[in-house]
């Protein structure tokens, strides 16, 4: 456990990390708020969120996770929650891991005009290391969907393009959900007025940016993702296209063979009496009539114009 304590003009701040049974509970009873409640910090499915207890607020945040791993696709997976306990004399941060947004919250906490240093002030600050440090992300998440629509127009086909594709739509939606109850935290402050919209407007206006980026990545892989489906349709019809008119070609000829067939294996029989089968010129007749056959089956089939292949659309 690593605690860190911070004492301005009118507040104080306590950062604790990965903090023990005894600790919760301990600061549990400094609030005065449920055991459960605290014990529940570290829990990693919450989203951001805020309640009210008595004169007491907790917010839920979530910053992305500094070590995330490349399939990584969830909310738990690419961010990681720090929960907040403030009032107006005091705050109180809860996270698993060290960030660098807390650092950061510290340092410009310290350079606050003593009118405000309150602890609605440094919560603005946490909103506005949210919004900063979606950036980065969001911004490596746009090339890589830039990449995947590259492979997808210039038919760059890897066993693992639609899992690229996939893992992009996940983790645009993950950073949408965040940035969305984030937005949501801060208005539900504006509106109970324990923080003025002017100082978190800014902040606001940066994750609208973000929300607006991370929505956008995501509709577009969406339609990339469509578009590739459309073009392995496409090549797979087209294939079976060329597949059809092959058979096609065969079925035609095989017409002209099958009454061939027939006359060969008729005077192929080992009967002695067989029409023509003495007769000088019984050769020449048999070929005259198999031509006769096959002018006849040609004319028939190209009246029916299955000769002609179907027009190109």
């Amino acid at each position: 456990m690593n605690q860190t304590d911070l004492t301005l003009d009118q507040f104080s701040w306590t950062d604790v990390v990965a903090p023990s049974k005894e600790i919760l509970e301990s600061l549990a009873i400094k609030y005065g708020l449920s055991k459960k409640l605290f014990m529940n910090c570290l829990d990693p499915d919450y989203l951001p969120h805020i309640e009210t207890y008595g004169t007491t607020q907790f917010v839920i945040l979530r910053f992305p996770e500094p070590d995330s791993k490349l399939n990584a696709d969830t909310v738990q997976e690419l961010t990681t929650k720090v929960a907040l306990f403030i009032n107006q004399n005091h705050l109180t941060s809860i996270h698993r891991v060290q960030l660098s947004q807390i650092d950061a919250v510290s340092k410009k906490a310290r350079t606050l005009p003593k009118d405000q240093t309150t602890s609605f002030h440094v919560l603005t600050l946490f909103f506005e290391q949210v919004a900063i440090s979606f950036d980065q992300p969001l911004t490596e998440l746009e090339l890589k969907m830039e990449i995947f629509e590259e492979k997808i127009f210039h038919s760059k086909k890897t066993k693992t393009l639609l899992q690229e594709g996939y893992y992009i739509k996940r983790k645009a939606s993950a950073y949408k959900k965040v940035i969305k109850f984030t937005l949501d935290v801060m208005a539900k402050l504006i509106i109970k007025g324990d923080c003025p919209l002017g100082l978190l407007q800014g902040t606001k206006d940066k994750l609208d940016r973000c929300l607006f980026y991370a929505d956008d990545i995501f509709e577009n892989v969406q339609g990339l993702l469509n578009l590739h489906m459309s073009i392995e349709s496409q090549r797979t019809n087209e294939a079976s296209f060329r597949t059809n008119e092959i058979v096609r070609v065969l079925t035609v000829l095989s017409i002209f063979f099958l009454p061939l067939n027939f006359l060969a294996g008729l005077y192929g029989m080992n009967f002695e009496h067989i029409p023509l089968l003495k007769d000088h010129n019984g050769f020449w007749y048999a070929v005259g009539f198999m031509i006769l056959i096959c002018g006849g089956l040609l004319t028939y089939v190209g009246r029916k114009g299955w000769l002609t292949p179907p027009p190109k659309e």
